[in-house]
């Protein structure tokens, strides 16, 4: 093979790789609309069911469909920004016995991979560390991107117990139950 083929051939493999590589759809940066997201959770007190949210969190997202091995999504919520409508509660739940906020304030969600199951619905596998404790956990979730404008829901359940959740007389699920669901709700403007 002469020398000029052989320059043309490699000239046209290098020209193929750049316009893939080009042409390959980067992840999108979002900005999340505090206002109108949520991370909110339910549990079981006596048996009944109690409901409350993290006020305060920010979010680190990086994301598209077209590029989900690109993309990423990390959270860091504030444990002292609880709501659950009974400041009894409130107090106990940032208390040493239970999320202890003095010693370890915020808690945070890290993702390491994402799939899609089918159009419009995805998952996340993510790494969840609260008191210090890191867990791997699944967030299912829905999906809709319109123009800039995003928003995803999901929930996963946890085991308060499997982060240390809860010391103490506190350990034995009895008066408060081991499971927890995480709902999220964000809402996300394009960068």
């Amino acid at each position: 093979m002469s020398k000029i083929l052989k320059n043309i051939l490699a000239a046209g493999v290098m020209a193929s790789v750049v316009g893939f590589v080009g042409s390959a759809q980067a992840a999108d940066e979002w900005v999340v609309d505090a206002t109108d997201s949520e991370i909110e959770f339910k549990g079981t007190q006596l048996g009944a069911e109690f409901e409350g949210e993290f006020k305060a969190f920010t979010a680190t997202i990086v994301f598209s469909p077209d590029d989900l091995a690109g993309s990423s999504v990390s959270v860091l919520i504030d444990i002292a920004s609880v709501d659950t409508q009974n400041s009894d509660r409130d107090s106990q739940i940032v208390s040493p016995d239970w999320f202890d906020a003095g010693q370890w304030p915020t808690a945070q969600f890290v993702t390491k991979s994402f799939s899609e199951i089918s159009p419009g619905k995805y998952q996340a596998v993510a790494d969840l560390t609260i008191r210090d404790v890191t867990r791997e956990v699944t967030l299912p979730f829905d999906l809709e991107i319109t123009g800039d404008k995003a928003e995803a829901k999901g929930e996963v359940i946890i085991k308060r117990t499997d982060f240390g959740v809860g010391q103490g007389q506190w350990s034995d699920t009895a008066q408060v139950g081991d499971d927890v669901t995480i709902e999220i709700e964000i809402e996300a403007d394009r960068k």
